[in-house]
């Protein structure tokens, strides 16, 4: 470690004070007021997703979980078991509502998971932005499970081979690959825009 005299320590510190309150340090000053609304900002926009996932996973978790108890077709009265449980259409409806409420409960609990370390400080902004693309990747594949589940419980009290029950089939495996599709998109724009980030600072 270096020691320097008592007067050479004052000339050190005054020329720093020159130095800040000089060109130079007002535009570094400028510089640090702009990363800080820059950052503050993008914490905005972070939170604001993060209420928008949730709500978004508690409504899947809320209908998938009413769907499974207000079952297609009702129950035996008698014995209170469900009446089409031996339909294929209807085991493929249960399944697929039990995956769409699974993970739209990891979603939210990913969510609780995120607010709770951030107060706490515990957890980086690298983990944070990894776990809302996981929530938002479970939310995203449990509505396409709840679309297909829909169509299974129309099946499974239709004519699967009627015109209303094929109907339905195709406008919900459309909107299903549509959301597919739109997050493949969705990948591949932001993939593109980090490579243009990269070359923009990259060194030559």
């Amino acid at each position: 470690m270096i020691f320097y005299p008592k007067y050479l320590q004052k000339e050190i510190l005054e020329s720093l004070e020159d130095v800040g309150s000089g060109p130079l340090g007002r535009h570094l000053k400028v510089l640090g007021r702009e990363n800080e609304e820059r950052n503050k900002e993008k914490e905005d926009a972070m939170s604001k997703a993060r209420e928008s996932h949730l709500v978004v996973a508690a409504l899947i978790a809320t209908v998938t979980f009413a769907a499974a108890f207000t079952i297609p077709g009702g129950y035996k009265s008698n014995q209170g078991t469900a009446i089409l449980a031996k339909k294929t259409a209807f085991i493929v409806f249960i399944i697929l509502d039990a995956i769409s409420m699974m993970l739209s409960i990891c979603a939210i609990f990913m969510h609780f998971y995120m607010a709770y370390f951030q107060g706490l400080e515990m957890i980086d902004k690298v983990t944070t932005m990894k776990l809302l693309r996981y929530a938002m990747l479970f939310i995203a594949i449990g509505m396409d499970t709840m679309i297909l589940a829909f169509i299974m419980g129309i099946c499974a009290v239709l004519d699967p081979y009627s015109g209303l029950a094929i109907s339905v089939q195709v406008i919900g495996v459309g909107c299903a690959l549509f959301f597919v599709c739109f997050l493949f998109w969705i990948k591949h724009k932001v993939r593109i825009t980090r490579k243009t980030i990269n070359s923009k600072f990259s060194i030559k």
